[in-house]
């Protein structure tokens, strides 16, 4: 059986990068979008790649930035994917791919009604990731999925925390879950959460 994998997202602080080097999630998410307050600039981001652990691969999440930024950091090392947030179109992906060759995109799509499950079916993205909106922090509805769940691997994200990651896992098969404000406290990341939300997806 598929396992779920997952991707702890919005770290900004080094105190969060000694956190999932030793839970060690599958993905480590990092937000380059100013209005939020987990936004990373790139000096921060430089000792962030050197400080988190090899084998955790590097996810920038970006919100309609210059092609040029997203290819910069994939050339450089400092992310190995890009997950896009905004209105990027499918000719932007073409020109991240021809730029950083063998780079790997996830395109994020805000789900409200089944159209929206039907464009993030049709996306030329290596993976999609399904979401309420960036950063809101609340599931979407859920129910739209039982009669037209993706028929290929997807990311899920939106609100999901411990409470309810275990019913998305067990309703859905997500390829991964993608989880931020469910392991914070405070709008901080908190170590214990981190922990026990990797544990409670790699046991499920």
């Amino acid at each position: 059986m598929h396992k779920t994998k997952i991707k702890i997202c919005g770290l900004y602080r080094e105190c969060d990068v000694d956190c999932v080097n030793r839970v060690r999630p599958d993905f480590a998410g990092f937000v380059f979008y100013p209005p939020s307050h987990r936004h990373v600039e790139r000096e921060q981001m430089e000792r962030f790649r050197e400080r988190l652990d090899p084998g955790i691969p590097a996810v920038g999440v970006f919100v309609d930035a210059p092609a040029e930024q997203i290819v910069s950091y994939l050339r450089d090392g400092l992310i190995q994917i890009a997950q896009l947030h905004g209105n990027e179109t499918e000719a932007y992906m073409r020109t991240l791919r021809e730029e950083a060759p063998g780079c790997e995109i996830w395109k994020a799509y805000r789900i409200a009604e089944a159209k929206d499950l039907r464009e993030a079916r049709k996306s030329g993205a290596d993976r999609i990731l399904l979401d309420n909106g960036f950063g809101t922090g609340r599931c979407f509805d859920w129910r739209l999925m039982e009669d037209d769940a993706p028929d290929r691997p997807f990311i899920l994200a939106g609100g999901l925390r411990l409470e309810n990651v275990e019913e998305a896992m067990e309703r859905f098969r997500p390829w991964c879950v993608d989880v931020s404000s469910g392991v914070e406290t405070g709008r901080r990341k908190d170590p214990d959460k981190i922990r026990e939300m990797t544990e409670t997806v790699r046991s499920w």
